[in-house]
């Protein structure tokens, strides 16, 4: 597939790629813990907020949205592949212009109606966990702008259950820990290698295709890539920025020259659940947006009364398993099933019996990143560095 960029998807690649500077500098995410965003998600919220914004403060989210009229051109070429389905709604007792949340089909309801903590759970037909970070500490004079992004789809190669072993993974702190691993051929295409500052990294993309159910189906391929850095010494920003890359940037595979040319990936993927929240905040202000955190923010065609922004939290969830990929997994509960017998390892009669194979065993930290079907527009990205997840 030829991957074309528009204005608007180079604008959110443009943001992904200072946002990814700035998340992994944040001590917060230091320390082995795992990461997970949304690039698409985060520039969609703040191009809404641009939208209702006047002078400096609008100058400043331009400069990290960019000009005018690329939210239109990404939502649309969202809606067309049917993968990124968003939703908006504030909470306020103070009433919200029209003009503000008619042209972005913004709800408006009232803050601690879903819990304690505000908004706790709401999400465009499903039942996803928003964390506990979105909270009015004055509900008469707090305002919560709440963006929900949904993603469903299966493989187009379903993983074999039967096929899901034991795979050891090393954390980023070098504990080992015992967990399922599914195991597929990938066509060689769809695997490359980058040369990153820190080392060369290993690509491995896998296709999805709609989902046969569910609250929100993918009506076009999304593109789910993993990424390896060869050595331990490889940045994690380096890891996510290389699944970000473009294809086109990546060097083809090559066997050893006794085996010849490879014919297949033989990948080692564990079972993932991730979820997790990122404050924003800090972020968006090492990037030049400031005044719209002071009480000096101009967003006039928000609320009849002034306003500001206290603050940008965002909350992904994500979980990958044999038949696929989603979003929105509150209620489901987290367990390992069983895998193969290490008893009965030699008498394994699965993938890479067949084919010449290049091995990729996901057993050390690695990054994950979902585009669109072009490739080209970063929807979510995630570094697994502690035990990945096995669910049910």
């Amino acid at each position: 597939m030829v991957q074309v960029e528009s204005d608007g998807t180079r604008t959110v690649s443009a943001l992904a790629e200072l946002w990814l500077e700035s998340l992994f500098d944040d001590p917060a995410t230091h320390g082995g813990r795992d990461v997970i965003c949304s690039p698409a998600a985060l520039w969609l919220a703040l191009t809404a907020l641009a939208a209702c914004a006047d002078g400096a403060t609008r100058d400043e989210l331009r400069g990290v949205v960019g000009p005018v009229g690329a939210q239109d051109t990404v939502v649309r070429e969202l809606g067309r592949d049917g993968v990124f389905v968003t939703a908006a709604r504030v909470l306020s007792q103070v009433p919200a212009r029209p003009e503000f949340t008619r042209p972005y089909g913004i709800t408006v309801g009232r803050p601690g109606s879903d819990g304690p903590s505000g908004l706790h759970r709401w999400a465009h037909g499903t039942d996803t966990p928003l964390g506990r970070v979105a909270r009015c500490a004055d509900p008469a004079r707090c305002a919560l702008l709440v963006g929900t992004v949904a993603l469903a789809a299966e493989w187009e190669q379903p993983f074999e259950p039967s096929f899901t072993r034991e795979l050891l993974f090393t954390d980023a702190g070098g504990v080992a820990h015992p967990v399922p691993a599914m195991v597929a051929e990938v066509p060689v295409e769809d695997a490359w290698t980058l040369v990153r500052p820190g080392g060369r990294v290993m690509v491995v993309e896998l296709r999805a295709r709609a989902a046969g159910g569910g609250a929100v189906p993918a009506a076009g391929p999304v593109r789910v890539r993993f990424a390896l850095g060869e050595n331990r010494q490889v940045p994690p920003a380096q890891v996510l920025a290389a699944a970000w890359a473009p294809a086109a940037h990546g060097k083809a595979l090559r066997g050893s020259r006794a085996g010849g040319r490879p014919e297949a990936v033989l990948l080692e993927l564990p079972r993932l659940r991730m979820s997790g929240d990122i404050d924003v905040t800090p972020h968006l202000t090492a990037l030049g947006v400031e005044r719209v955190f002071s009480a000096s923010a101009e967003l006039p065609r928000m609320f009849s009364e002034p306003v500001h922004c206290e603050g940008v939290v965002q909350s992904c969830a994500v979980r990958f398993g044999e038949e696929g990929m989603s979003s929105g997994t509150a209620g489901s509960t987290v367990e390992d099933r069983p895998w193969a017998n290490q008893a009965d390892r030699n008498h394994f009669d699965g993938p890479g019996q067949l084919l010449r194979t290049v091995p990729v065993r996901l057993d050390r930290p690695f990054a994950v990143a979902v585009l669109d079907g072009s490739g080209v527009l970063p929807l979510l990205g995630g570094y697994q560095a502690g035990r990945p997840g096995g669910m049910a």
